[in-house]
């Protein structure tokens, strides 16, 4: 379809849009002049300035129906500025040239692409209208391009089919020149439920897959939770058996502790009572030292004592001696002296005997 027409090849058109391109009308009395603004403008009181802005517009063409199975829906999305020359060739409608144009092409624009829409209807039905979009497309911007607007066009084409459930009731209504599209909703049908068969089954696959696999995650899950509680028996069982552990070492600790004051007690009582004994021991020695001493000093109080009676004796006995030895020598002076001459004498001899009788 549309082989022969220049058109159809894959060219780029370019807009050639300017972002600040602006017009300046200057009107000093009679005389206006119209000109572009300069880079290096200075506005004075007699200018005015206008912008040429890049707008966008958007054309609807009326719907082609291709019989009573198929409508084809088309909307042109339009972008565009106009240019200096036609800003100068329009200074009327200078201030707004965007509503100017589009009250001027519109007709024109949805003419032309309605005209080349309708060639639809002569042609083979197909689905892809690339090539008429494009088609579209270029006579839009150049219908545009000759009246000093650029543009840069955009055509969207829709195919909007019947209902395909019902459409064995459009067979005897459908003219020869739209078999081809009864014919293609057939195909288009019959894709359509080999694609919902197909869906079908691989949904109804899906979901015994899911369910498998979820049957399979509630089998892992119960393993799991069995293996959880499992090891939290285990855990529990060694915390229990950590704590039994734990206990019988304290239970043992406790009763060496016990066992140790035990024998700390048994041992500092038996040292107290080996202190006891002791105390005992040296106060029973001391005691015995001292019945040693005393019956010592008895002893030797017994053996003053006797040896003082010996002395008392003995000076008794010497006494008795010397008594006797002064009454011998008194005897002995009376038998050698005669007793009156001598009597003074001998009394004063016996007193001074008596009064030192250990002189001997």
């Amino acid at each position: 379809m549309f082989e022969d027409n220049p058109l159809d090849s894959n060219s780029h058109w370019e807009a050639g849009f300017e972002g600040d391109r602006r017009i300046v009308v200057s009107v000093l009395g009679p005389y206006r002049r119209v000109f572009p603004r300069p880079n290096r403008f200075i506005r004075r009181f007699y200018h005015r300035v206008y912008e040429l802005k890049i707008e966008d517009w958007q054309i609807p063409l009326e719907p082609l129906r291709l019989g009573t199975l198929c409508t084809i829906e088309a909307e042109l999305s339009i972008r565009f500025q106009p240019t200096i020359k036609y800003a100068h060739e329009h200074l009327d409608h200078i201030a707004n040239l965007g509503a100017y144009i589009r009250a001027n092409y519109l007709t024109l624009l949805q003419d032309a692409a309605e005209h080349e829409l309708r060639q639809l209807e002569q042609t083979e039905f197909e689905d892809n209208h690339a090539l008429m979009e494009r088609r579209i497309e270029n006579i839009a911007n150049e219908l545009l391009a000759m009246r000093e607007i650029q543009c840069r066009t955009r055509c969207t084409i829709r195919t909007v089919f019947a209902e395909l459930d019902n459409i064995e009731e459009y067979a005897e209504t459908v003219d020869a020149k739209h078999n081809g599209i009864y014919l293609e909703l057939v195909r288009r049908r019959r894709q359509l439920n080999e694609r919902l068969a197909r869906e079908h089954y691989e949904r109804e696959t899906n979901e015994r897959k899911l369910k498998l696999e979820h049957e399979e995650r509630m089998l892992e899950l119960i393993r799991r939770e069995a293996e959880l509680r499992k090891a939290q028996r285990d855990h529990e069982t060694e915390h229990v058996r950590a704590e039994l552990t734990t206990e019988e070492a304290r239970a043992a600790e406790q009763y060496d502790s016990e066992v140790r004051l035990r024998e700390a007690r048994i041992h500092h009582e038996t040292r107290l009572k080996q202190l006891e004994l002791e105390a005992d021991l040296a106060e029973k020695t001391r005691r015995a030292g001292a019945l040693d001493d005393v019956e010592n000093q008895l002893k030797r109080e017994i053996e003053l004592l006797a040896l003082e009676r010996q002395r008392l004796l003995l000076e008794e006995e010497i006494h008795d001696v010397k008594i006797a030895k002064a009454k011998g020598w008194v005897i002995n002076a009376k038998r050698r002296f005669p007793l009156g001459e001598n009597s003074k004498t001998l009394n004063s001899q016996d007193s001074g005997v008596a009064q030192n009788p250990g002189s001997d």
